[in-house]
């Protein structure tokens, strides 16, 4: 494990962790953006069998997570443009990758707001092999006014950098409200309970995010599904779409299948897996190495034809 700084244009520090393989056979480069309220440490056993199976990982905090504080503030991206910092710190650590790696192939995967921040970066950006999208959604329109609305009331009553509990519980609440019998308010993460355990004691974990964090993640998730920018996405990159039968945020797999099928009908080469029973974090599921085994055979087939 390696932890490599880079210049960025602005006064911010980037850093990114890599995980190189030690296998004889290396089939690619995959590069992780990873969710809300959440950090880089939570990878850590995808990593291991990501690498044992012949991959070089790439994984980095997003502004306002894990130890990467902006103005001291956790869950705060940006005064202003918050989001294309999010896209560009993605695309600065991909540029390093590729030149690092000029023979191997790449692949860009994305978890929950980082699904969306990936998908942003991949309307820049041509030249992956491959993505996954983990754990996703195409949101609906009037959901999406609501919650801008929402926010907005709350950035009047205390500002862009407050942290609105209110908010908090109604967004994360909801999703959690989806289950009986819970025993924690992450309970609609995964039904692995320990998992869950881990996640609510990291204080790393399940923070209240600032206002702005909550406008620039509404406003660049909307244009990543305009017409005209779905369109930007390579037609020849393979595209695995995965998530939940039971994950809120894709609306119990209802969302997700339309995020999907939005790529099919803008001719990207999407295909869409729906594990039955599994909620948000397919990777930190009871039954997480099945879906390993997915993501990595989709790769090996797609990347090799193996």
């Amino acid at each position: 494990m390696q932890i490599i700084p880079l210049d960025t244009s602005s006064k911010d520090t980037l850093d990114f962790v890599l995980h190189e393989s030690k296998q004889d056979l290396i089939f690619g480069v995959l590069q992780i953006s990873h969710g809300m309220a959440e950090h880089l440490g939570r990878y850590k056993h995808f990593i291991s069998h990501l690498n044992n199976e012949g991959f070089h990982v790439i994984i980095h905090n997003h502004r306002g997570h894990g130890d990467r504080l902006v103005d001291g503030k956790m869950g705060f991206f940006a005064t202003k443009g918050g989001w294309d910092y999010l896209v560009d710190d993605l695309i600065l650590i991909h540029k390093w990758a590729v030149k690092q790696y000029p023979e191997l192939p790449h692949i860009l995967l994305g978890h929950s707001m980082g699904s969306w921040i990936a998908m942003s970066a991949l309307q820049k950006v041509t030249d992956f092999n491959a993505a996954l999208i983990s754990g996703s959604s195409k949101p609906k329109a009037l959901e999406t006014i609501a919650q801008k609305l929402l926010v907005r009331i709350e950035t009047m009553r205390l500002g862009p950098s407050g942290c609105s509990s209110f908010l908090h519980n109604t967004i994360f609440g909801g999703f959690n409200a989806k289950f009986k019998d819970t025993n924690t308010p992450n309970d609609w993460l995964t039904r692995d309970q320990s998992s869950v355990d881990d996640y609510t004691k990291d204080p790393l974990c399940g923070f209240v995010a600032t206002n702005q964090l909550w406008l620039d993640v509404i406003e660049g998730v909307s244009n990543i599904f305009i017409p005209d920018n779905l369109g930007l996405i390579s037609k020849e990159m393979p595209v695995l779409v995965f998530s939940g039968s039971e994950d809120p945020v894709g609306g119990m797999g209802k969302g997700t299948t339309e995020l999907h099928n939005s790529l099919v009908e803008s001719g990207c080469k999407s295909t869409l897996l729906l594990i039955q029973g599994a909620r948000h974090e397919t990777l930190n599921e009871t039954d997480k190495m099945d879906t390993y085994q997915h993501v990595i055979s989709f790769l090996k087939n797609n990347l090799t034809g193996l």
